[in-house]
C-alpha cells in the first residue's frame, strides 16, 4: 500500500484519537514502516515514532505527534 502524506496524517490522527499510548502507536508505526510506501518525510516521522518502543526517553509528546499529523493531513 502507498500512503500519501495526507493519508498518513489522517491515520496517525486516528491512532491518537484512540488515546495516547506510546507503545501502541510505535508498534503501529513499525507495521506501517515495514508494509507500505511513503514519502521521505513520512519515513523520517515513522522512524521517530517507532523508536518510541525503545524507552520513555524516546517518547514524543502527544501534542507534538498531533501537530505533525495535522501538518501531514493538511499538506
Amino acid at each position: 500500500m502507498t500512503y500519501t502524506d495526507q493519508q498518513f496524517g489522517a491515520k496517525l490522527l486516528a491512532q491518537l484519537d484512540q488515546g495516547y499510548d506510546a507503545l501502541r502507536i510505535a508498534q503501529w508505526a513499525d507495521r506501517v514502516f515495514l508494509s507500505c510506501s511513503y514519502s521521505t518525510e513520512v519515513r523520517e516521522t515513522l522512524i521517530d515514532i517507532f523508536t518510541m518502543q525503545e524507552g520513555e526517553e524516546f517518547h514524543i509528546p502527544e501534542a507534538e505527534l498531533r501537530r505533525r499529523a495535522q501538518e501531514f493531513a493538511s499538506a
